[in-house]
């Protein structure tokens, strides 16, 4: 299910470098933009939110679901997935994250069909060491794939 729900486009794993968690917001949001889920001001919202509120999409060691609300740039219901080999530092007392979900929610309904299926798979924290060592996007979609 959740194979099928998320457009396999935004997914990819990120190894060209470290990442300033700045820097990764931005990396894993542009491919939201390009796909036409976000408006340029997506990434900044969760930057300045972020710097207001803390990392407190940083849900467990080695995960984070960046997002921001609805009405700072959500053009349609998203969610990327981006694995970082080297990890981002968010300033979490969780540690820094390796995986980065990026949701883009339209309203508070759309997205719960995606996030129900999301939570199936990193209920299991075996899944969760998969993703954050998978070296390739076919990788990250074979872990996916039994939900």
């Amino acid at each position: 299910m959740l194979y099928d729900l998320i457009d396999h486009e935004l997914i990819d794993v990120i190894n060209d470098g470290n990442y300033q968690w700045q820097e990764a917001v931005r990396k894993t949001t542009q491919y939201l933009e390009q796909r036409g889920y976000v408006s340029p001001q997506y990434a900044d919202a969760i930057i300045q939110s972020t710097e207001e509120n803390g990392p407190y999409y940083v849900l467990c060691p080695g995960l984070a679901m960046p997002h921001a609300r609805p009405e700072t740039g959500v053009l349609k219901t998203g969610l990327g997935i981006h694995v970082f080999p080297n990890p981002v530092d968010f300033g979490s007392e969780l540690g820094p994250a390796n995986i980065l979900i990026t949701l883009a929610a339209k309203d508070s309904d759309t997205h719960i069909e995606v996030i129900q299926a999301l939570s199936e798979m990193l209920v299991d924290e075996e899944n969760i060491e998969k993703l954050a060592q998978a070296a390739s996007k076919e990788q990250v979609l074979d872990i996916i794939k039994a939900y």
